[in-house]
């Protein structure tokens, strides 16, 4: 505990002091604001119980409304301002560890914020816990306390996550005692432990990767996208992230029937974790190139096929267990397809058809969005298998590979959603970007992070916000460019 409290003196009374206490203002800002307008209970939320309930609505509502942004706009000059250090390599990692717990434990009595996913979570659960099928039938076939905070979108709608996913949540509901808002308080516990277990390995990750875990802290960790949507909105995307950053770094460590332990959890989640699987190859493949007990005369890529076809073996076992604890079968296979009911132009697809529709002046937007994504699908699905077979040469392409996938992924995929590129942000750094894509990548975070109102409503319907997030994101943009010209000279995140 005395180590504890000198890292964080140490960090508040350095260069990096301002910035963190700049951001754990935001932080509080964002919490208070929340009570008015965030994703709130059915019967109001804190503000109700103090006897504030204008607060909720009308000019309350408004002003709660500005304190959000202002809260937001702190977090992020926050991170921007330990960002040059961070690419220069002055930033200790423990700055930006503090960065991210500073910032988002002043959270832990917020409402879900920026998204009203965590209630259907809680539902979920509590059906599962009920013997519901979530996978078959929404939250209405269960009806309760979970059920009444579920948006009226999406009480009908099953669930398209993993058996894993509903096992937790199950408990998660099991422990609150039937009362939502415990519930919420619950799993925002869980989720802090997973962010924290996610910087862990990021910092793990990057040692053995031979990259400064300074700036992959920052990138990951400390970013608004993380702070607001993972802290914040409490999305589930943290836990298979986890479990998939585990995998590399059991595979870096030639542990393989573990990094299969890790796939397998992680794919029990969501689905996405499979598209970090496949590079895990060419990991396994350069560590045995590079062993010292290799044989001579010896076939590395047998070896390593040998060494995923362990990996796969421990992960169907892992998988099939979760699958058996959860007792909800593999119904989610063809539930994922309730996701494309969210439309929304942060998917390029669901974008162009948005663009056709406009242009054609056709009634049938449904069809061109139906081609416009089953041509995405299609595009990904090439993408996804190109940039494995091209990023095969070593650890460090491999990594890279991983992270244009994840990129194809968001870009391509029928739904895109803010918290989806926390995936992109953990992996950036540890693939050793150029300056120029870590100034885009500032630039795109400023938007991603306007893009969502803090009730979890899309704002990209409203031509002044989405001028004005443009406009945030290229002034972020080349704020940045200009402040990180003395680093420059080569990879930003190399050691």
């Amino acid at each position: 505990m005395a180590r504890v409290t000198t890292s964080l003196r140490t960090a508040l009374a350095g260069p990096s002091g301002p910035a963190l206490r700049r951001g754990v203002l935001g932080s509080a800002l964002v919490t208070i604001a929340g009570f008015g307008v965030g994703a709130l209970p059915a019967d109001g939320g804190p503000a109700v119980a103090l006897g504030l309930p204008g607060y909720t609505y009308g000019h309350g509502a408004i002003l709660a409304l500005i304190l959000c942004w202002i809260g937001v706009l702190l977090l992020v000059t926050s991170w921007l301002a330990l960002g040059p250090r961070a690419v220069a390599g002055r930033l200790p990692v423990g700055d930006g560890a503090w960065a991210t717990a500073l910032w988002s434990v002043p959270l832990l009595p917020a409402v879900p914020l920026f998204s009203g996913d965590a209630w259907s979570y809680l539902a979920q659960g509590a059906m599962t816990g009920a013997g519901g099928d979530p996978y078959e039938l929404g939250p209405d076939a269960n009806p309760g306390p979970f059920t009444d905070e579920v948006s009226p979108d999406w009480r009908s709608t099953p669930t398209p996550y993993g058996p894993l996913h509903l096992l937790l949540m199950r408990i998660v509901a099991g422990l609150s005692g039937g009362h939502p808002t415990v519930g919420i308080l619950l799993l925002r516990v869980v989720v802090l432990l997973g962010v924290a277990a996610m910087l862990l390995l990021i910092v793990a990750a990057a040692r053995r990767l031979g990259v400064d875990a300074g700036p992959a802290v920052w990138m990951a960790g400390a970013s608004p996208l993380t702070v607001i949507h993972l802290s914040g909105g409490l999305h589930n995307e943290v836990f298979p992230l986890v479990a998939c950053l585990a995998a590399v770094v059991l595979t870096l460590d030639r542990r393989y029937a573990w990094a299969g332990v890790a796939v397998g959890l992680a794919v029990a989640f969501k689905a996405t974790a499979v598209i970090v699987a496949p590079f895990l190859l060419w990991i396994a493949l350069d560590r045995r190139r590079h062993s010292p007990d290799a044989r001579p005369g010896g076939h590395p890529l047998t070896g390593a096929i040998k060494d995923m076809v362990i990996s796969a073996i421990t992960a169907s076992i892992v998988f099939a267990l979760a699958t058996l604890a959860s007792g909800t079968g593999l119904g989610w296979i063809s539930a994922i397809s309730v996701s494309d009911r969210v439309i929304n132009y942060l998917s390029v697809p669901t974008a162009v058809a948005h663009v056709l529709g406009a242009v054609i002046s056709s009634p049938g937007f449904a069809d061109i969005l139906a081609v416009s994504r089953d041509v995405g699908r299609l595009a990904l699905a090439l993408v996804l298998v190109v940039v494995w077979w091209l990023y095969r040469r070593d650890t460090r392409t491999a990594v890279r590979g991983v992270l244009v996938a994840l990129i194809a992924f968001m870009v391509l995929n029928s739904l895109a959603w803010p918290w989806y590129y926390v995936w992109v942000t953990a992996f950036w750094m540890l693939a050793r970007p150029g300056p120029r894509s870590t100034t885009a990548a500032v630039g795109v975070t400023l938007f991603l992070v306007t893009a969502i109102g803090p009730n979890g409503s899309t704002s990209l319907y409203s031509p002044v916000i989405v001028v004005a997030s443009v406009l945030a994101s290229v002034a972020a943009a080349a704020w940045w460019w200009r402040t990180t010209s003395d680093s420059r000279d080569g990879d930003v995140t190399a050691s």
